[in-house]
């Protein structure tokens, strides 16, 4: 259907990205905003992430707890598992793509068959592990988002 004269067409055409550390400090509980790490803020007419990677430097595999924090509202998107030196060694040299259709599934899928999160206005995307991170290691979570116009 064709837009009206007065209706202006939403875009995610501004180009974000944004990183969340992940310590030995971020456990969380599942379905809570305990010690949440901010990935990435939709600006005011909402957002999508078109690219979640998580690497770590951890000797054991940890699992992180990814969910969309709506003012006071946990909205839980899922539980992804990061096997360990994931992006950090010769042996593990690739990061974990959370959006690849199965690690999360149920995302929409976008005009080029990629999942992707959407988030309405001034949603924050974050991210707890389950339990404490070995000593002295941590998590990056990067993502690579649009905003709407």
């Amino acid at each position: 259907m064709p837009l009206s004269a007065s209706q202006i067409p939403i875009v995610a055409n501004v180009i974000k990205s944004g990183v969340g550390v992940l310590t030995g400090t971020t456990a969380g509980s599942l379905g809570a905003d305990t010690n949440g790490k901010t990935i990435y803020t939709a600006g005011s007419a909402g957002g999508r992430v078109i690219s979640l990677m998580a690497s770590t430097n951890d000797t054991v595999t940890i699992n992180v707890f990814l969910y969309i924090y709506r003012g006071t509202t946990v909205v839980p998107i899922g539980l992804v598992n990061i096997p360990l030196s994931s992006g950090n060694t010769n042996a593990a040299r690739f990061p974990v793509d959370f959006l690849n259709g199965t690690n999360l599934p149920g995302l929409p899928i976008d005009n080029t068959g990629r999942q992707y999160i959407p988030l309405l206005a001034n949603d924050v995307l974050r991210a707890s592990t389950i339990a404490n991170l070995s000593s002295s290691t941590s998590a990056w979570l990067t993502a690579h988002c649009a905003d709407y116009q």
